[in-house]
């Protein structure tokens, strides 16, 4: 909800669908699931130009408390009232338009490389030996695709990414992961190499990492900071401390950040980026899903 409200502000021209789970349209017996029904209602009554699109939970085998239910996210291939779909993950914040990635060439899936987890610096690498990121995927709905895909992945037991890169890894489209698969986790990093390398003449060797300028040029930034936990869960304030960018820089540098401390100003730019995206994600959420605690 936050993220469709950012879209409205950014003024897509598309639609917006919401996966949320099916037993979500049933009032039930349970504090819990009379709270998830209203809020529906809450949601169906306000918002009435969000298409929702209640949707069972896939749940794998192993159990898993964190990840085990991250394949549903496969059920945007059965919305298939849709050309294609830009589907992205709920630990997410929108920055920007995104309706030119609509405008990308036809393909049955389109997502951005794992730049974290494969050396793109490494020219001698095939397609095949590098990661593809999940977290976000330009897709076209098909029912049959999305059948083989849920089976697949419950027969499996594999996570979402896992399933993405063994059944897509020769076939999907690359798009560029510079601006789409930005992690707040990229801002707490002293090399930036593999996220500035390989995007035409901006990701030329010798590129310097400004934290300010590439939020400007991103349209979506992934909380990803373990062992912190997601935006909207609790955390300690020494799980906080432990997490926040460090702000070691050259003795120039540290010379001009006292100064900016002498007058109120304090912290590199990492630091007060990453801080903000957090800071905003709790505006947005007091702001867009205060209904929920009434």
């Amino acid at each position: 909800m936050i993220n469709f409200s950012r879209l409205k502000q950014f003024n897509t021209k598309h639609q917006l669908a919401l996966i949320y789970p099916d037993t979500w349209n049933s009032e039930g017996k349970s504090a819990v699931s009379a709270r998830r029904f209203r809020i529906m209602n809450k949601i169906r009554t306000e918002y009435p130009h969000i298409n929702l699109h209640p949707s069972p939970v896939l749940q794998l085998p192993n159990g898993d408390a964190t990840w085990g239910a991250s394949i549903t996210k496969f059920h945007a291939f059965s919305l298939v009232d849709y050309t294609r779909v830009l589907a992205f993950d709920s630990d997410t914040l929108v920055l920007n338009n995104m309706d030119h990635y609509f405008e990308a060439p036809r393909a049955v899936l389109a997502v951005p490389r794992a730049y974290w987890l494969g050396d793109l610096r490494n020219t001698s690498l095939s397609i095949n030996e590098q990661i593809l990121g999940s977290h976000v995927m330009l897709l076209e709905p098909n029912t049959r695709r999305h059948d083989r895909i849920v089976k697949d992945a419950m027969d499996s037991g594999e996570f979402d990414m896992e399933v993405v890169n063994r059944l897509f890894k020769g076939s999907a489209m690359i798009l560029p992961h510079r601006g789409l698969a930005l992690l707040t986790g990229e801002f707490r990093s002293k090399d930036h190499s593999r996220y500035l390398v390989g995007e035409g003449e901006d990701g030329e060797d010798g590129e310097q990492w400004d934290a300010v300028a590439e939020v400007k040029r991103s349209f979506l930034v992934h909380f990803s900071d373990w062992p912190l936990p997601k935006p909207w869960m609790f955390h300690t304030d020494r799980q906080w401390r432990e997490a926040l960018p460090s702000c070691e820089e050259a003795e120039e540098e540290e010379e001009r950040r006292r100064k900016r401390r002498g007058r109120g100003e304090d912290d590199c730019p990492d630091k007060l980026v990453w801080r903000g995206f957090y800071e905003e994600y709790d505006r947005e959420r007091r702001a867009k899903c205060g209904f929920i605690d009434e």
